[in-house]
């Protein structure tokens, strides 16, 4: 069984999920939704920002971005550690620090956050949206300013993972969105990852987005349909409705199969779940910031 937080979301908002479960366009879809709002919206991103450029579409223009690039957040994010950059770079750049830097990801991942939270300060007012990487990945980033913080114990780093921790990683200042598919495996992965994050990050997931769901059928739309077949008085209606039939029905098997499925997996939290339709082409931003404010997951 897994929790899921229903109160409103935090200024900084984490997506993360399974790999290729549309997490991307959700989280493009949560900033055009804050600029609907009228809420300036910041949508965040790691490596080349290829990604949410093709998320955002047309909306990119509404939406402010930041790409986070591993090696430079280092640097930026050391800079208040050495007082200058140039004592930072000297530092950072010299023999022996660069292979420590390289061989420890915690340290990366510790400069990427401390970034985030540098964005959110000078946008106080602003929806921050971070699009993370795929599943485990995101528990053990999110753990790191916790971590750092009961290990290191003393000194500029332990300042800074004490900062990250009580001002980021923490409930209230931050939330966490997961993105799901509608199938089983996916739906057990992600019961994982949200158990995971509320037992070892302390930040239950806020959103829970089952993704690509079919489209349900209008009620009575299989009974109107066998009505049809069985009482038409045109053959060739007839026999236009007769494969309809069949067609309904396996779709409308499909939808309560999902039902059940959802209640198998995800407990008392499938009633929290925001559903959002399968289209028949990927949704823009816009389209998906749409459905998340009428379902008021926004």
């Amino acid at each position: 069984m897994i929790v899921v937080d229903p109160q409103p979301l935090a200024p900084v908002v984490f997506v993360t999920g399974k790999g290729g479960v549309g997490k991307t366009s959700i989280a493009a879809g949560l900033a055009v939704a804050a600029v609907a709002q009228g809420r300036e919206a910041i949508f965040v991103e790691f490596a080349d920002g290829a990604a949410g450029d093709r998320a955002l579409g047309a909306d990119r223009r509404a939406v402010k971005r930041v790409v986070i690039e591993p090696k430079k957040a280092v640097l930026d994010a050391a800079k208040p550690l050495f007082g200058s950059s140039l004592l930072a770079r000297l530092a950072l750049d010299n023999f022996a620090m660069k292979p420590f830097i390289g061989a420890a990801p915690a340290v990366r991942e510790l400069a990427m956050l401390a970034l985030v939270q540098q964005t959110a300060e000078r946008h106080p007012r602003a929806r921050v949206v971070v699009d993370m990487p795929a599943t485990g990945h995101s528990v053990a980033w999110l753990r790191v300013p916790a971590q750092g913080r009961d290990l290191i114990r003393y000194g500029p780093l332990y300042d800074l993972c004490a900062r990250l921790a009580r001002d980021l990683v923490a409930p209230g200042k931050a939330s966490v969105a997961v993105v799901s598919l509608a199938e089983r495996m996916v739906l057990r992965e992600t019961l994982e990852l949200c158990q995971r994050l509320s037992e070892e990050v302390g930040l239950p997931a806020q959103r829970l987005f089952v993704n690509r769901v079919p489209r349900r059928l209008p009620e009575g739309a299989v009974a109107a349909a066998a009505d049809l077949a069985a009482h038409a008085t045109d053959p060739s209606v007839r026999s236009a409705a007769e494969p309809l039939v069949e067609r309904l029905a396996q779709r409308d098997a499909v939808s309560h199969e999902l039902d059940r499925t959802l209640e198998d997996i995800l407990g008392t939290a499938a009633s929290m779940a925001t559903l959002l339709p399968r289209a028949a082409k990927d949704p823009t931003a816009a389209e998906v910031a749409t459905w998340l404010q009428e379902r008021g997951a926004a």
